[in-house]
C-alpha cells in the first residue's frame, strides 16, 4: 500500500512540478493524429465524439470516465481492445502515439518526456476535457 501511495504522490508532483504537461511530446501527438485517423476515426470520427457503440474520446464523457484512471490504463485499455477485432495489432509506439493524441484532444499539452519513459499520471491532473483549437487541423502542438 505504501508503495502505490508513493507512487501516486510521485506522479503527482510530476505533473504539479510540470505545470501539468502530459507524459507525451509533441511528435507522438503529430505522429498519434496521424495513427487515429487512419485506424480509429472510422468509428471514433476525427472529432473523437464517437458514434453507434463506439464511445467519445474527447469532452466531458470521456472525463467524467476517465479522470481517476491513469494514462497507463487509458494505454492498456487501447492496446487490449483496439483497433475492433484486432486488437494488439499495432506496434508499442503506435498504442503510445494514439494514447498521446487522446489525451492531447482532451486538453493535456505536450511535455519532455516519451509517453513508454513517463509514469503514469491520473488523467485528471493533466487534462480538463477541452479540445485544443488545432485538435483537426494538423496543425503541430507547441511543445517538446
Amino acid at each position: 500500500m505504501t508503495t502505490g501511495l508513493t507512487t501516486l504522490c510521485a506522479a503527482y508532483a510530476v505533473a504539479q512540478t510540470e505545470l501539468a504537461t502530459g507524459p507525451f511530446t509533441a511528435v507522438q501527438v503529430e505522429d498519434g493524429r496521424k495513427a487515429f485517423l487512419a485506424r480509429c476515426a472510422t468509428c471514433h470520427q476525427a472529432n473523437l465524439q464517437g458514434q453507434g457503440d463506439a464511445l467519445p474520446l474527447a469532452g466531458r464523457r470521456f472525463m467524467a470516465g476517465w479522470q481517476t484512471r491513469t494514462s497507463q490504463d487509458l494505454y492498456n485499455l487501447i492496446q487490449t481492445s483496439m483497433p475492433q477485432g484486432a486488437p494488439n495489432s499495432l506496434d508499442d509506439q503506435t498504442y503510445a502515439n494514439v494514447t498521446a493524441f487522446i489525451l492531447y484532444a482532451n486538453g493535456a499539452k505536450p511535455g519532455p518526456t516519451l509517453f513508454l519513459r513517463a509514469p503514469p499520471l491520473p488523467i485528471g491532473l493533466i487534462a480538463d476535457g477541452i479540445a485544443p483549437g488545432d485538435l483537426n487541423t494538423g496543425t503541430p502542438p507547441v511543445g517538446p
